[in-house]
């Protein structure tokens, strides 16, 4: 009977051993991926020509509400982040082929969320139709402009009511390459309004001769849509679920309604300095 008991000891001795040198090793390695994380820099790719959102100075360098969300987020969150501006199209080749981590800002679609994880909103997006100030009283609904040509810009995510409205024949699309040109065509009246970002456009409007003779008309009321930080799905790193989640629990506590108002207006303030890029 001793004979058992010490051999019993000796295995329960050895189990006990074998357990804490598990949760030993597991602790390491927890300890060592928590490292790995707080030293990896994770590039985020954003749009350079989107103002005030996110817009390049040169040599690499991003500037814009949206970035100084992004910042303090990643300071809030613990997450190293490089944030390199690239064109639009390259933003979106570059996160569908897992090429980085990270970009800014996309408007969720069922295409992108095969490609994308939708972290958190940064800024909403309010399509807006702008004409000339003079027409304010005449062009008041989608009816009241049957028959007018309404520009937008290339890859622009137009109002589903805008779009029924040129598929039924009631406005006449004219898509063009800017906001700028949409602006140029307008004065020139070869166009009788455009759709584009309320933001964006009244942040262009204020470095523009076209500031106070177009204007957003209030009548025409489109909901906004949330521009979301995103994650590549094809871009594979250990670490990368930990710091999606720090990153949105950041951007959730710092931009709560998803509107980023204290962080977009001092873009759109009078006293604001010429953008790097212009």
């Amino acid at each position: 009977m001793n004979r058992l008991l010490r051999y019993q000891r000796l295995i329960f001795t050895a189990a006990v051993l074998l357990l804490a040198g598990n949760a030993g090793t597991a602790a390491v390695r927890h300890t060592q991926l928590t490292q790995q994380i707080q030293e990896t820099v994770w590039e985020v790719a954003v749009d350079e020509a989107l103002a005030p959102y996110s817009f390049s100075c040169g040599q690499q360098v991003a500037k814009g509400s949206d970035i100084d969300l992004l910042q303090d987020a990643a300071k809030l969150a613990g997450v190293r982040l490089k944030i390199v501006p690239y064109p639009w199209k390259r933003v979106l080749y570059l996160v569908q082929n897992g090429q980085v981590p990270f970009a800014l800002p996309l408007f969720y679609n069922e295409e992108r969320a095969g490609f994308a994880h939708f972290i958190a909103p940064l800024h909403q997006g309010v399509p807006t139709l702008f004409i000339r100030k003079e027409k304010l009283r005449e062009y008041t609904s989608l009816q009241a402009l049957k028959g007018k040509r309404i520009g937008y810009s290339r890859g622009y995510a137009l109002p589903v009511e805008f779009t029924e409205a040129i598929q039924n024949g009631v406005i006449t699309g004219d898509e063009v390459n800017s906001s700028k040109q949409n602006m140029q065509n307008l004065m020139l009246q070869r166009i009788d309004g455009f759709i584009a970002s309320y933001t964006t456009t009244q942040f262009d409007l204020r470095f523009t001769e076209e500031n106070g003779k177009i204007v957003a008309q209030p009548a025409i009321v489109f909901g906004g849509r949330d521009a979301f930080l995103v994650a590549s799905k094809a871009y594979k790193a250990d670490g990368l679920e930990k710091a999606m989640n720090s990153l949105k629990t950041a951007l959730t506590s710092l931009n709560p309604g998803g509107k980023a108002e204290k962080y977009i207006q001092p873009y759109l303030d009078k006293g604001i300095p010429v953008p790097c890029n212009r």
